[in-house]
């Protein structure tokens, strides 16, 4: 077994850890926004954080009416441009914490007088140092160079924080069972789509809304791990430039939630299809009829029943990470240690 798959096999267990440990640290960042409320957002993040940043900004727009900004560093640290003021709400998400242009912004908002949030796994890296509030992702050590269990910890530490704003109660149900739905997500089996996938060049990875974070971090994987050149659209994108790449047996993976996203995604499929394009379809058990998964798909990848719309792109990547990692293996590659790449990246 490859470190890259027990690593997202701990996943379950850390999200238990983290929802306990994280509820107080939580409350304090919630009862500061709602005392002095934000006027704005900004994520701060690289790679896949930075794909865990997008789940933030649905997160943060839809459940807390937050316009949110993905910053890019460079504005700062390259261009000397300080786009901070009183009045924001700075969110980063980091595994280790050091790369240092994401800790010279954090440093600088904090100076600024805007509210610091790092979501970081090393609590005495500088990014944790540098931000006012720190949440760990109480994820243990991460070994393989390709993240999985940081991912999808910092997604369900996003989670969290909405659960504890809203004080929603069906939402706080669903965080109660996603451990249980995430141990059954590892058993699912995509290894149906091994053979379909082991020797491809390219391909697509569709979602949208909640789910589109994880299209963007399966198609980094897909690169990361496999060198398959994979890229993410949102099912709102696609007809809009991507579709002309369409052709017979083109692989697509398209992974679908249980909320209003999922007639226009089943739309969509089926317009894909009838190109004769390959559709990997992954979506929570029960959500679509044999008739919809005939028409719209080629192959369906198996995901547990949903516990909510919030917590189906978890599901589904946890899956997905178990098997790019065979396919990884199976094309020759080895994902814990791919090619020209180390696990701290520092840029500047």
């Amino acid at each position: 077994m490859t470190i890259m798959e027990k690593e997202t096999r701990q996943v379950p267990e850390i999200i238990t850890k983290q929802f306990k440990e994280n509820l107080k640290v939580w409350q304090s960042v919630v009862e500061r926004i709602k005392k002095d409320p934000p006027s704005f957002a900004m994520t701060v993040a690289r790679g896949s954080s930075d794909h865990a940043a997008t789940y933030a900004k649905y997160l943060l727009e839809t459940k807390m009416g937050l316009i949110t900004s993905s910053c890019a560093p460079s504005v700062l640290t390259l261009y000397g441009t300080n786009l901070y003021e009183e009045g924001g709400l700075i969110v980063g998400i980091s595994q280790s914490g050091e790369s240092p242009d994401i800790c010279e912004m954090m440093a600088e908002a904090r100076q600024k007088g805007t509210l610091t949030v790092a979501i970081v796994n090393l609590v005495d890296s500088p990014m944790a140092k540098a931000a006012e509030y720190v949440v760990p992702l109480h994820a243990g050590p991460e070994l393989a160079v390709a993240a999985t269990k940081s991912y999808i910890s910092s997604l369900a530490a996003l989670l969290q924080l909405i659960t504890v704003y809203t004080e929603d109660k069906e939402l706080s149900e669903s965080l109660e069972r996603l451990p249980d739905a995430l141990r059954s997500s590892l058993e699912a089996d995509w290894s149906k789509a091994i053979p379909r996938l082991k020797d491809i060049k390219d391909a697509l990875v569709i979602a949208r809304g909640y789910g589109f974070p994880i299209a963007q971090e399966a198609a980094l994987k897909f690169k990361e791990t496999s060198a398959i050149h994979a890229e993410a659209f949102s099912g709102a994108e696609v007809l809009h430039g991507p579709f002309a790449l369409i052709r017979e047996d083109y692989p697509v993976l398209m992974f679908l939630q249980n909320d209003v996203s999922l007639s226009g995604m089943l739309e969509l499929a089926r317009k894909i299809k009838s190109l004769g394009a390959e559709i990997l379809m992954a979506a929570p058990k029960g959500l679509l009829s044999d008739f919809q998964l005939k028409e719209c798909s080629t192959m369906k990848l198996p995901v547990p029943e949903s516990v909510g719309p919030l917590c189906d792109p978890l599901m589904i990547i946890e899956a997905f990470y178990i098997m790019a990692a065979h396919l990884a293996v199976k094309r020759g590659y080895d994902p814990d240690s791919p090619d020209n790449l180390k696990k701290v990246t520092e840029t500047l």
